[in-house]
């Protein structure tokens, strides 16, 4: 199962590298995956092996919020631009 999840990973993060070169906006998605994916091998590998899925977890928790957040700030920045040109 392991080796599912890590071939899971690969792909998702070579995805989501290419999708931020292009500049597409579904590259923050295929981030939030990435870190949920983590996320989610912490919470099943935490019976058999508790060092590692703590960094999993961890890391998993901080691509998703650390992607969270900067989508949601380069939002109301774009929201307030739009007002801001709307106004003129």
């Amino acid at each position: 199962m392991n080796n599912i999840y890590f071939a899971f990973v690969t792909i998702l993060l070579i995805i989501a590298i290419y999708l931020m070169i292009i500049d597409s906006y579904f590259s923050s998605l295929a981030f939030f995956s990435l870190g949920v994916l983590y996320v989610i091998m912490g919470w099943r590998e935490k019976a058999s092996q508790p060092k590692n899925a703590l960094i999993y977890f961890i890391l998993g928790l901080f691509i998703a919020s650390v992607t969270y957040l900067g989508d949601f700030i380069s939002g109301n920045i774009l929201l307030s631009t739009l007002e801001m040109y709307e106004s003129n």
